[in-house]
Protein backbone atom coordinates (compact mmCIF):
# COMPACT_ATOMS: atom_id res chain seq x y z
CA UNK A 1 0.00 0.00 0.00
CA UNK A 2 1.19 3.36 -1.20
CA UNK A 3 1.16 6.19 1.90
CA UNK A 4 1.18 9.99 1.06
CA UNK A 5 4.83 9.90 1.54
CA UNK A 6 5.66 7.68 -1.55
CA UNK A 7 2.91 9.32 -3.12
CA UNK A 8 4.35 12.82 -2.77
CA UNK A 9 7.86 11.71 -3.25
CA UNK A 10 6.79 10.27 -6.24
CA UNK A 11 4.99 13.90 -7.16
CA UNK A 12 8.18 15.12 -6.40
CA UNK A 13 10.21 13.09 -8.46
CA UNK A 14 7.86 13.90 -11.70
CA UNK A 15 8.22 17.70 -11.26
CA UNK A 16 11.84 17.53 -11.14
CA UNK A 17 12.25 15.11 -14.17
CA UNK A 18 10.10 17.40 -15.85
CA UNK A 19 12.52 20.24 -14.81
CA UNK A 20 15.05 18.07 -16.33
CA UNK A 21 13.67 17.90 -19.71
CA UNK A 22 13.08 21.53 -20.13
CA UNK A 23 16.85 22.19 -18.96
CA UNK A 24 17.71 20.51 -21.31
CA UNK A 25 15.29 22.18 -24.10
CA UNK A 26 16.78 25.49 -22.81
CA UNK A 27 20.33 24.29 -23.28
CA UNK A 28 19.32 23.00 -27.07
CA UNK A 29 17.32 26.51 -27.96
CA UNK A 30 20.46 28.86 -26.66
CA UNK A 31 23.01 26.72 -28.80
CA UNK A 32 20.84 27.33 -31.71
CA UNK A 33 20.13 31.26 -31.53
CA UNK A 34 24.03 31.56 -31.27
CA UNK A 35 24.34 30.12 -34.28
CA UNK A 36 21.34 32.59 -35.75
CA UNK A 37 23.37 35.57 -33.68
CA UNK A 38 26.32 34.69 -36.05
CA UNK A 39 24.18 34.43 -39.11
CA UNK A 40 22.47 37.81 -38.05
CA UNK A 41 26.36 39.38 -37.55
CA UNK A 42 27.44 37.66 -41.01
CA UNK A 43 24.08 39.16 -42.74
CA UNK A 44 24.83 43.08 -41.05
CA UNK A 45 28.07 42.26 -42.59
CA UNK A 46 27.62 41.31 -45.91
CA UNK A 47 25.53 44.44 -46.09
CA UNK A 48 28.12 46.81 -44.35
CA UNK A 49 27.85 49.43 -47.28
CA UNK A 50 24.35 50.19 -47.64
CA UNK A 51 24.21 50.23 -43.45
CA UNK A 52 27.34 52.84 -43.27
CA UNK A 53 24.90 55.47 -44.71
CA UNK A 54 24.25 58.57 -42.84
CA UNK A 55 20.73 57.39 -42.21
CA UNK A 56 21.35 53.66 -41.45
CA UNK A 57 24.60 54.27 -39.67
CA UNK A 58 23.15 54.94 -35.84
CA UNK A 59 20.58 52.26 -35.70
CA UNK A 60 23.01 49.46 -37.04
CA UNK A 61 25.51 50.71 -34.73
CA UNK A 62 22.86 50.53 -31.95
CA UNK A 63 21.26 47.14 -33.10
CA UNK A 64 25.10 45.58 -33.40
CA UNK A 65 25.46 47.05 -29.68
CA UNK A 66 22.32 45.19 -28.44
CA UNK A 67 23.47 42.26 -30.19
CA UNK A 68 26.78 41.96 -28.33
CA UNK A 69 24.40 42.58 -25.58
CA UNK A 70 22.13 39.83 -26.26
CA UNK A 71 25.37 37.87 -27.17
CA UNK A 72 26.53 38.20 -23.54
CA UNK A 73 23.26 37.55 -21.91
CA UNK A 74 23.09 34.21 -23.65
CA UNK A 75 25.74 33.34 -22.27
CA UNK A 76 25.46 34.08 -18.87
CA UNK A 77 22.48 32.28 -18.96
CA UNK A 78 23.54 29.08 -20.81
CA UNK A 79 26.28 29.15 -17.59
CA UNK A 80 23.09 29.95 -14.88
CA UNK A 81 21.51 26.55 -16.92
CA UNK A 82 24.18 24.33 -17.21
CA UNK A 83 24.72 25.34 -13.12
CA UNK A 84 21.02 24.50 -12.95
CA UNK A 85 21.24 21.60 -15.07
CA UNK A 86 23.92 20.28 -12.24
CA UNK A 87 21.98 21.10 -9.66
CA UNK A 88 18.52 19.15 -10.52
CA UNK A 89 20.91 15.73 -11.49
CA UNK A 90 22.68 15.89 -8.08
CA UNK A 91 18.48 15.90 -6.92
CA UNK A 92 17.65 13.20 -8.61
CA UNK A 93 20.52 11.02 -7.51
CA UNK A 94 19.84 11.67 -4.03
CA UNK A 95 17.07 9.69 -1.96
CA UNK A 96 14.92 12.15 -0.46
CA UNK A 97 14.20 15.24 -2.71
CA UNK A 98 15.09 17.58 0.04
CA UNK A 99 16.29 20.63 -1.70
CA UNK A 100 13.55 20.48 -4.21
CA UNK A 101 11.96 23.74 -3.53
CA UNK A 102 15.23 25.34 -3.58
CA UNK A 103 15.53 23.97 -7.23
CA UNK A 104 12.02 24.84 -7.94
CA UNK A 105 12.64 28.07 -6.89
CA UNK A 106 15.69 28.58 -9.57
CA UNK A 107 14.02 26.89 -11.86
CA UNK A 108 10.75 29.10 -11.91
CA UNK A 109 13.59 32.35 -11.91
CA UNK A 110 15.59 30.66 -14.78
CA UNK A 111 12.50 29.90 -16.90
CA UNK A 112 11.40 33.74 -16.10
CA UNK A 113 15.25 35.09 -18.01
CA UNK A 114 14.83 32.27 -20.29
CA UNK A 115 11.75 33.66 -21.83
CA UNK A 116 12.64 37.45 -21.08
CA UNK A 117 15.85 36.90 -23.15
CA UNK A 118 14.02 34.75 -26.00
CA UNK A 119 11.60 37.61 -26.47
CA UNK A 120 14.28 40.65 -26.42
CA UNK A 121 16.69 38.16 -28.94
CA UNK A 122 13.84 37.59 -31.18
CA UNK A 123 13.17 41.82 -30.93
CA UNK A 124 17.06 42.17 -32.38
CA UNK A 125 16.62 39.50 -35.13
CA UNK A 126 13.18 41.60 -36.25
CA UNK A 127 14.80 44.78 -36.45
CA UNK A 128 17.78 43.07 -37.76
CA UNK A 129 15.37 41.71 -40.86
CA UNK A 130 13.51 44.92 -41.35
CA UNK A 131 16.48 46.67 -42.20
CA UNK A 132 17.97 44.06 -44.17
CA UNK A 133 14.63 44.20 -46.17
CA UNK A 134 14.50 47.77 -47.02
CA UNK A 135 18.07 47.68 -48.45
CA UNK A 136 17.49 44.92 -50.55
CA UNK A 137 14.32 46.58 -51.65
CA UNK A 138 16.15 49.33 -52.71
CA UNK A 139 18.98 47.58 -54.61
CA UNK A 140 16.13 45.79 -56.53
CA UNK A 141 14.90 48.73 -57.29
CA UNK A 142 18.43 50.26 -58.25
CA UNK A 143 18.50 46.76 -60.83
CA UNK A 144 15.41 47.38 -62.18
CA UNK A 145 16.17 51.10 -63.04
CA UNK A 146 19.32 50.18 -64.70
CA UNK A 147 17.08 47.46 -66.99
CA UNK A 148 14.97 50.22 -68.05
Amino acid sequence: MRTTTDFNQEKNKKEILKSRKETLQWINELKFMQYERIFLEHLLGSHFLALSTQKLYEPTRELIKKLKKVENRGNELLVTIKIHKKHIATLIESIGFTEKLDIKNEHKKIKKEFGNYVINFKEIKKSIFDMIKEIMKKEKQKILIKKQ
